[in-house]
């Protein structure tokens, strides 16, 4: 494996029956960088290394498309001009190199900070940027080798992460400062907001797969809360005692609502079963949430 330091990490979905492959991506300043595409084995809880993808710059920001596995898209502000850029993922072969397939970037992009990038999955040929204070929506046509921005949604001034409502089409939730808010970027409007969602600031947020207006926020009190967005007055649910420090990322099973990975700035990772939660409990007796 290399050796320099990885901001960020993302499932490879499709391929074969069976196989659990993930992206790993490298943040030196000073080294090259590189894509590891590493595999699980199941049978013998192995992980090995499958193939090594040269970047030409530090990667902040890993994406990989919901609709072919074979897309990712890269945010790289590190020497050069920050860019978001979408790459093919060749096949597997020892000397196969990234092609790239389009772009956005430059002197004048106006592109800093990015803080969430989404490839939207109900509208093909579409993708939404969160930076620290504006939501960005882009369209491409893979080959042209043109990002086109089309429209922006000023969130607030500390935005910290988006995520993309995966079922209802044109809904982005957004946390900035202690602050939930959910908007409709079609029309650039609010359509739920919560204060005070967290003690001293909210850093994450997460939609349930399988339940709709269903979200997770993580926080700086170091907490997980679940959320109703149709009713925001309480929290659906708190998970706390796993974490010590900020809690920045959190993320749903894609499968199995009922869990929950979470990471933080104590240098923990926390697998949770949020079973009062879930769409479907998997046959768990204790109806509650509590750390795996």
């Amino acid at each position: 494996f290399c050796r320099q330091a990885a901001r960020c990490v993302a499932p490879l979905p499709g391929g074969e029956a069976g196989r659990h492959r993930f992206m790993a991506a490298t943040c030196a300043l000073q080294q090259r960088n590189e894509l590891h595409v590493v595999e699980f084995a199941e049978d013998t809880s192995e992980i090995a290394c499958r193939q090594i993808l040269p970047h030409p710059e530090e990667v902040w920001l890993l994406s990989v498309s919901p609709i072919d596995g074979n897309h990712i898209l890269t945010y790289s502000a590190g020497k050069s001009s920050p860019a978001l850029n979408i790459f093919s993922v060749p096949a597997d072969a020892a000397d196969a190199t990234l092609q790239r397939l389009c772009g956005f970037g430059g002197q004048d992009a106006q592109l800093a900070a990015v803080k969430s990038a989404l490839w939207d999955p109900l509208r093909q040929g579409s993708l939404v940027v969160a930076d620290s204070e504006a939501l960005h929506v882009f369209e491409y046509a893979l080959g042209n080798g043109m990002l086109k921005k089309v429209s922006s949604v000023q969130v607030g001034q500390r935005c910290s992460a988006a995520c993309l409502d995966p079922h209802h089409a044109g809904q982005v939730s957004t946390v900035d400062d202690t602050q939930l808010k959910t908007w409709d970027i079609r029309n650039g409007k609010l359509a739920f907001k919560r204060d005070a969602a967290h003690l001293f600031g909210v850093r994450d947020v997460d939609y349930n797969p399988n339940v709709p207006y269903q979200v997770m926020t993580t926080g700086e009190d170091a907490a997980l809360r679940f959320w109703d967005l149709r009713n925001l007055n309480k929290s659906l649910c708190t998970l706390s005692g796993g974490h010590h420090h900020w809690v920045v990322r959190a993320r749903h099973n894609g499968h199995h609502d009922q869990l929950v990975l979470s990471c933080g700035t104590d240098s923990a990772v926390c697998l949770w079963r949020a079973a009062s939660v879930a769409s479907a409990p998997l046959g768990v007796e204790d109806s509650g949430c509590t750390l795996a």
